[in-house]
């Protein structure tokens, strides 16, 4: 399902500000690119992969250009981006 409403934790936010992304640089671009690309896309897409994330585990997609990790769950209606980071997240055993 497509068309998913975006929700970005706090956490969310206080990383991507952690990682240096800064308004209007090509980092924020890539940024809110792929955001944008995870809310209209079918879930998880081909690239994305489970990680551990307490509790549980959270799918993850790269940024395009960027050493970004963004790592969200989702449901029918929302895309939940909990966090974001620079080393890329192990993928969780499946």
């Amino acid at each position: 399902m497509a068309g998913r409403t975006l929700r970005v934790s706090t956490t969310f936010r206080q990383s991507v500000a952690k990682l240096g992304v800064s308004l209007g640089t090509p980092a924020h671009r890539a940024v809110s690119a792929t955001m944008r690309a995870l809310a209209a896309a079918d879930l998880p897409g081909p690239g994305d992969f489970e990680a551990s994330f307490s509790p549980g585990k959270a799918h993850v997609r790269r940024v395009v250009g960027q050493n970004v990790w963004l790592l969200y769950r989702f449901d029918d209606q929302f895309v939940f981006l909990m966090t974001a980071r620079d080393p890329p997240p192990v993928p969780a055993d499946t």
